[in-house]
């Protein structure tokens, strides 16, 4: 008997979380294909879930409402002549170098450019790219889809 109610209460766990997994990727929401590096498109696409951005990413560009374009990221790492000299002058904060890129969010049906942010983060190197992914999905959630859909 209590293998019956313990199997029972696994089957509807089992239930409930598939159930749970299907409403958070059902497909809902605008359609984006991310158009960039193939790396940064990884990252991107990663951020997008992370931050709960309501839109599927997908690699069909021809179904896709929406274009993420992004620039080529860009990271510059700091010498160590350059560390060295910072530290003389008590400015250590930063040392790991920088990143940045800028993207933008283009409508399919009209070519229209909806949104568009740059970021510069002060990391580079894969942490730099994870930063800059996730800065750009912050902000295309709150300041578009959150907005406008």
């Amino acid at each position: 008997m209590k293998r019956k109610i313990g199997l029972c209460f696994f089957l509807a766990l089992a239930i409930c979380g598939a159930a749970a997994m299907g409403q958070a990727s059902n497909g809902d929401g605008p359609k984006v294909f991310i158009e960039a590096e193939p790396d940064f498109t990884n990252a991107l696409t990663a951020a997008m879930t992370k931050k709960k951005v309501p839109a599927v990413v997908v690699e069909d560009k021809a179904i896709a409402q929406y274009v993420l374009r992004s620039g080529v990221v860009d990271s510059k790492e700091e010498s160590t002549g350059g560390k060295i000299a910072r530290c003389l002058f008590l400015d250590c904060i930063g040392m790991n170098g920088a990143s940045e890129v800028s993207v933008k969010l283009v409508r399919s049906s009209d070519s229209a450019v909806v949104w568009a942010y740059q970021v510069r983060k002060g990391n580079s190197g894969p942490l730099g790219v994870q930063s800059l992914s996730e800065a750009i999905a912050k902000h295309l959630k709150n300041d578009y889809f959150d907005k406008h859909h």
